[in-house]
C-alpha cells in the first residue's frame, strides 16, 4: 500500500496535490458566500422547503468547482514553471481570493436589492464610484462587512498556509520525465472541472433551474460565474453597428411603428415602450365560438424546409401528411424562420423575441433571466397547464432552464419515454414516439382545464438515424440526400399519426395548432447570399373544427408573429410586447414583415417586406433583393444601386427594430412586465369563447 501511495505522489508534482487542496479552500468559501447570501435573503425562503435549499448548494457546487477552476488553471501553470516562486505565488492568489470574498459579501446586498446575481450592471454602478460609494456607505453596514471579510481572508490565508506545511516542506526535486503525464493529467481535469463536468456542452446558466422555486435555483448559481459571462457577452464588438444606427429614443418610435396595429392602444409605459393590448373589439371571425376554454399546441418541426413541402409546390413531397393537414387550415406561403438554428426558432416561436446581433444564443445569457411576452408566459397566467415534449436532452441550448423560467411547467425528454419504439443513439427516441406520448399527456391534460402543449422534433437532423423498417418506401437520391429526404419524410409520417390519433380524443376539438419549421436547410439554388432557403419554412393555423375559414395567406410572416397571432386568435386581449403581429388583424396595414438573422456568428440581418429583402452587414454596403419562393426559386441583382430610397428606408426600419431589441434587452424591458398592468383580459370571460 505504502509503494503505491508513493508512486502515486511521485507520478502526480506536488504542485497537483496542492492544487487540489485549494479546490477544496474555495469550495468551502464559495459555499460560506451562498449561505450568507440566503441568511441576507431570507424572506424570500420562507416557503422553500429545506431540501430544496439543501439542493441549491449541491447544484452550486458545480458552478463553484468552474469558477474555481478558472481562478487555479493560471496558478497551476504559473507553479509548474516557476517552482521555486510559490510562496509569492501564493501570496498573491490569496489577495485575488480576497477580492472574490469582497464582492461575494457585497453580492448578497445585490441581490436583496435587485433579486438578481451579479450581471453587468455592476459595470453600470462601477461607473458612477461617487454615488454609489455613498449609497453603500450610508445605507449598509460596511464596517461589519468589513469585519467578516477580514476574518474570511484570515480563515483562507490560514489553510493556504497549512496546506504549504504540509506539502512544500522540502524543495522541489528536479523535474522527471514521469511527472509530465500527472502535471497532463490534473491540467485536463481541471479543463473539464472548468466546463462544468463531462458534458457535451459547457456549463450553462440554465443547468441551475433544478425547481419551481426561483429562488432556489438563483441561490444555486456562483455571482463570478453570472458576472463574467454576463461582461463577456456584452464586451462582443458586434452589437456596436446595430446600437448607434438611431438615438434610443428614434430606434424605440420606428420599431413601435412598425409593430403596433391600427386596432392596438399602446399602454404608453416609458420603461416598455412597445407594451400594447388589442383594443375591445367583438370582431373575431375565424374561430368559432364553443363555450370551451381552447387549447393550444405549437409543433416545431426540426429542418421542416418549405422547400420540399408539396402544398407549396414541392414535386415529389416529402410531406404528403402535412399537405393533407393544410387543405382543412390557413396556410402561410411566406413564412421565415428568425433564424438557421433550432435554439433561435424555439425562442423566437414560445417567447416571441428575434434572433438578433450578439444574442444567436439568447437563451444561454444572462439577459434571457427577464420576462417575455412569449406564449408560455403568457397563457400560464390565464390559468393554462403547460408541457414541452422533445425528443432529446432539454440541457441542449439550455431550453428547461430558460422555458421553466418563462411559464411551461413540465418538460418530457429522453430520459422519459417508456419501451420507445425507436431510439437514435445521438438524439434521443424517435418522432413517433414524442408524438405518441404527446397524444396521451394532451388527453389527461384535458381532464384539467385548458393547456399549452410544445413539440419540438428531433428525427430530422443529421446523422439521420431512422428506424430499420420504414412505413413508406425509401427514397433513393442521386444528390447525396436520401438520409435528409428520408428523415424529412419520416418526421411528416409521425406528423400524420399524430394527428391521426388526435383526431380521436376529445381535446381535438377545442384546441387550436400551429405548426412550422424550426428552420430550413440549405437546398440550391440559394437565393440571395443570405441563402434565403435556409429561413423558408411552413406555417400552418390548424383547428378544423374551430376555424371558419381555410385557405393560403401571402403574407410575409416570421416565428415572432406565431405568439400575437394565437392571442388574437383566442381573443384574448393581453398587454403584451411580442415583436411580431396578430396575422390575422383585420387592420394588418402591409404585406408583413420579418428580421431574419443566420446562426454561426453571421454578422449579416435582413428585414423581409413583401417581396424584397434588405441584407445589412457591418462594414459592407447594403444590398437590396427582390426574390421569388416559386419552383424554381430566384432573385434579381442587387437593387440597391437602382432602388436606393426604397432599400435605405427598408433600412432604416430594420436597424431600428434591431437597435430596440438590443436596448431591451440590455435594459432588461424585452418583454412585458410582470405582473402585468390590469387588462380587461384578467377576467376570466376570455378564456371561454
Amino acid at each position: 500500500m505504502r509503494r503505491w501511495q508513493h508512486y502515486l505522489q511521485s507520478f502526480v508534482p506536488r504542485e497537483g496535490w496542492l492544487v487540489a487542496g485549494l479546490y477544496l479552500l474555495l469550495l468551502a468559501v464559495f459555499a460560506l458566500l451562498r449561505l450568507l447570501l440566503m441568511l441576507r435573503n431570507a424572506h424570500l425562503a420562507v416557503e422553500t422547503p429545506s431540501a430544496t435549499l439543501l439542493q441549491s448548494f449541491l447544484v452550486g457546487a458545480r458552478f463553484d468547482l468552474a469558477v474555481a477552476s478558472y481562478l487555479l488553471l493560471p496558478l497551476f501553470l504559473s507553479l509548474l514553471l516557476l517552482r521555486r516562486r510559490v510562496r509569492p505565488l501564493l501570496l498573491g492568489f490569496t489577495l485575488l481570493v480576497g477580492g472574490v470574498m469582497l464582492l461575494g459579501l457585497a453580492e448578497g446586498e445585490f441581490y436583496r436589492e435587485l433579486e438578481m446575481r451579479f450581471n453587468g450592471l455592476v459595470l453600470e454602478y462601477l461607473g458612477h464610484p461617487r454615488i454609489v460609494g455613498g449609497m453603500i456607505w450610508a445605507g449598509y453596514p460596511v464596517l461589519r462587512y468589513l469585519l467578516l471579510w477580514g476574518a474570511m481572508v484570515a480563515l483562507f490565508a490560514g489553510g493556504v498556509y497549512l496546506l504549504c506545511q504540509r506539502l512544500l516542506r522540502s524543495p522541489p526535486a528536479p523535474r522527471l520525465w514521469r511527472e509530465v503525464p500527472g502535471a497532463a493529467l490534473v491540467l485536463v481535469l481541471m479543463v473539464f472541472a472548468a466546463r462544468g463536468g463531462f458534458y457535451s456542452e459547457p456549463l450553462r446558466w440554465g443547468d441551475a433551474y433544478f425547481s419551481a422555486d426561483a429562488f432556489a435555483n438563483e441561490l444555486a448559481l456562483n455571482g463570478l460565474f453570472t458576472l463574467s459571462r454576463s461582461l463577456l457577452e456584452q464586451a462582443g464588438g458586434e452589437n456596436n453597428h446595430w446600437l448607434r444606427g438611431h438615438s434610443p429614443d428614434q430606434a424605440r418610435a420606428t420599431a413601435g411603428q412598425m409593430l403596433l396595429l391600427p386596432d392596438e392602444q399602446s399602454l404608453g409605459e416609458e420603461s416598455f415602450p412597445l407594451l400594447r393590448q388589442e383594443r375591445d373589439d367583438d370582431a373575431r371571425p375565424l374561430l368559432a365560438p364553443t363555450g370551451r376554454p381552447i387549447n393550444v399546441v405549437v409543433i416545431l418541426m426540426e429542418s421542416f424546409s418549405a422547400r420540399h413541402v408539396g402544398v407549396l409546390g414541392a414535386d415529389p413531397s416529402l410531406t404528403p401528411a402535412f399537405d393533407a393537414l393544410s387543405a382543412e387550415g390557413i396556410l402561410f406561403e411566406r413564412a421565415f424562420s428568425n433564424g438557421t438554428h433550432t435554439h433561435q426558432g424555439v425562442f423566437a416561436t414560445l417567447a416571441s423575441f428575434p434572433n438578433l446581433p450578439g444574442y444567436e444564443y439568447l437563451m444561454k445569457t444572462m439577459e434571457a433571466q427577464q420576462e417575455f411576452s412569449g406564449l408560455p408566459t403568457l397563457l400560464s397566467r390565464q390559468g393554462y397547464q403547460s408541457v414541452f415534449l422533445y425528443n432529446g436532452l432539454f440541457s441542449w441550448d439550455n431550453k428547461e432552464g430558460f422555458f421553466r423560467q418563462h411559464g411551461i411547467n413540465r418538460f418530457i425528454g429522453s430520459g422519459d419515454f417508456i419501451d420507445p419504439v425507436f431510439v437514435d443513439p445521438v438524439w434521443g427516441v424517435s418522432d413517433q414516439d414524442v408524438f405518441t406520448r404527446a397524444n396521451q399527456e394532451f388527453r389527461e391534460m384535458a381532464k384539467a382545464g385548458p393547456f399549452f402543449g410544445a413539440i419540438l422534433t428531433l428525427s430530422n437532423h443529421s446523422p439521420f438515424n431512422l428506424p430499420p423498417v420504414l412505413p413508406f418506401a425509401r427514397i433513393e437520391a442521386e444528390d447525396g440526400m436520401e438520409g435528409r429526404y428520408n428523415a424529412m419524410r419520416y418526421a411528416d409520417w409521425a406528423l400524420g399519426e399524430f394527428f391521426r390519433q388526435a383526431r380521436q380524443e376529445p381535446y381535438f376539438a377545442d384546441t387550436l395548432f400551429v405548426l412550422t419549421g424550426d428552420h430550413g436547410f440549405g437546398t440550391p439554388p440559394a437565393i440571395t447570399g443570405l441563402r434565403l432557403e435556409r429561413f423558408h419554412v411552413p406555417l400552418l393555423f390548424y383547428a378544423p373544427e374551430l376555424l371558419r375559414q381555410t385557405g393560403v395567406r401571402q403574407t410575409v410572416a416570421s416565428q415572432v408573429d406565431i405568439g400575437p397571432t394565437v392571442l388574437g386568435l383566442l381573443d384574448f386581449d393581453l398587454a403584451h410586447q411580442s415583436w411580431g403581429r396578430d396575422l390575422f388583424s383585420a387592420t394588418l396595414p402591409d404585406q408583413g414583415f420579418a428580421v431574419i438573422k443566420p446562426s454561426g456568428g453571421e454578422a449579416m440581418t435582413a428585414l423581409i417586406e413583401g417581396d424584397y429583402l434588405m441584407l445589412e452587414t457591418p462594414q459592407e454596403e447594403p444590398r437590396l433583393y427582390r426574390y421569388s419562393l416559386g419552383f424554381p426559386p430566384t432573385a434579381s441583382a442587387d437593387l440597391w444601386p437602382t432602388e436606393k430610397a426604397r432599400g435605405e428606408s427598408m433600412r432604416q426600419r430594420l436597424l431600428a427594430y434591431v437597435q430596440a431589441g438590443l436596448m431591451g434587452l440590455r435594459e432588461r424591458k424585452a418583454g412585458s412586465p410582470d405582473p402585468l398592468v390590469p387588462t380587461r383580459a384578467t377576467l376570466p370571460s376570455p378564456l371561454y369563447r
